[in-house]
């Protein structure tokens, strides 16, 4: 007789996970795991190895080809990591959203792997959607304050999502822009490499006001690179046909004039932010381009991120500490944040990451309400495409030796 194997669904958890510490301490009411040694495989665990590696110059784990972790695919370094965690040889992984930022391609061969160690090992798969559950799961733990509450066999279990529904209109803005193009972002024959690792191979793409763009490819396919040649500071950029609002990139402005005119929004960038504050707060600092409000706001400001959170539903929670709600919620007020000014370009870099259905269902419905109700050009950035989305046109890279060339899909 094979393993049991379970699931749990990354909304019933708490934002600090003290159930993963639990069961990771034998401090849980799991009769199977007792008395057992188990492990963590989590993105966490992965960027704590690149970040000591990183700043020891050292390599943790042993590779083949003897390279840094960072060096690696996001599927392949996902793969180091597991083997490297097996070789310890527990008695049970703690699968935390394993899938999660990896393409097609690196989900196959992840599943593939894990199913063949199911025999040997006991998985508790943490999952945001459905499709992601490994075929091997037999039962979904039910969580209620940190604690196992029961468990129901997955084929009884209830994945029934709530219809999303945000009433009222996207709130005026009270920023104005002068002497915008219709031509907002304009790459040429565009060409990246680093040594001999080649990113970007003759890219030519144009984005026009109003336009709703999702740009999307596998993981390494250049879309990180492409994104920072636009909204960073990536020297790639200088001395090739970029052009963004009109300018060619390095002819004048400034990075902080450039990103005067953008709305950004990444996951990533709270990974360092530290600071209490509010919903409230948070929202009124898109208008200063920071992340936490520093400056005093106008009535006139903090009356937008009134109407912002109202539309929301978060009218309630606005003295809320930013920290304390849930992930899909600070998505949420982080797009407001990011959309306050009604830039004209917004990029939503991987906004899905981490949500489950219902999340993700919520971001969609307020982006394609964005979409509808601002005139703001939006560019949606994701290793696969989202059906869901009202976009106009798909920029797909498609990798090669050579480096990722781009093709242009007009949506109906």
């Amino acid at each position: 007789m094979g393993n049991i194997h379970f699931a749990i669904k990354k909304g019933t958890l708490s934002v600090k996970s003290e159930l993963i510490h639990n069961l990771l301490n034998d401090k849980h009411s799991l009769p199977i795991l007792k008395n057992k040694t188990g492990l963590l495989f989590s993105d966490t665990i992965l960027e704590k190895i690149i970040d000591k590696e990183d700043r020891h110059n050292t390599k943790t784990i042993k590779t083949p080809e003897n390279r840094s972790i960072r060096s690696f695919s996001s599927g392949e370094q996902k793969k180091i990591v597991l083997n490297y965690l097996i070789d310890q040889k527990p008695s049970f992984l703690v699968l935390d959203c394993p899938f999660e930022s990896l393409d097609t391609s690196a989900v196959s061969s992840l599943k593939e792997r894990l199913i063949s160690l199911s025999s040997q090992i006991i998985f508790i798969q943490i999952f945001n959607r459905r499709e992601e559950i490994l075929p091997i799961i037999s039962h979904v733990l039910e969580i209620k304050n940190d604690q196992i509450n029961s468990q129901i066999p997955i084929t009884n279990y209830n994945f029934k999502e709530q219809d999303i529904v945000f009433n009222g209109e996207v709130p005026e803005a009270i920023t104005k822009y002068t002497n915008i193009p219709n031509q907002l972002i304009k790459l040429e024959n565009v060409s990246v490499n680093y040594d001999d690792n080649y990113i970007l191979k003759n890219i030519n793409w144009t984005i026009h006001k109003n336009e709703f763009w999702q740009l999307i490819g596998p993981n390494g396919s250049g879309k990180t690179t492409i994104i920072s040649m636009i909204y960073g500071n990536n020297v790639k950029a200088y001395g090739q046909e970029v052009y963004l609002f009109g300018n060619k990139k390095g002819s004048g402005e400034s990075v902080w004039e450039i990103k005067e005119k953008i709305g950004y929004f990444n996951p990533a960038m709270l990974i360092l932010f530290k600071t209490e504050v509010t919903l409230k707060q948070m929202i009124i600092s898109g208008f200063f381009d920071s992340i936490g409000l520093y400056k005093k706001p106008t009535s006139l400001q903090e009356k937008l991120a009134e109407d912002w959170l109202k539309l929301l539903g978060l009218e309630k929670e606005k003295n809320t500490l930013f920290q304390n709600i849930s992930t899909v919620t600070q998505r949420l007020v982080l797009i407001a944040r990011a959309i306050i000014k009604h830039p004209p370009l917004l990029i939503l870099d991987e906004p899905m990451i981490n949500l489950d259905n219902q999340g993700t269902a919520t971001i969609v419905t307020l982006i394609n309400k964005l979409v509808n109700e601002s005139e703001t050009t939006i560019i949606f950035v994701s290793h696969r495409s989202v059906d869901t989305l009202q976009a106009n046109y798909k920029y797909t890279l498609l990798p090669s030796k050579d480096g990722s060339t781009g093709k242009v899909i007009k949506e109906n």
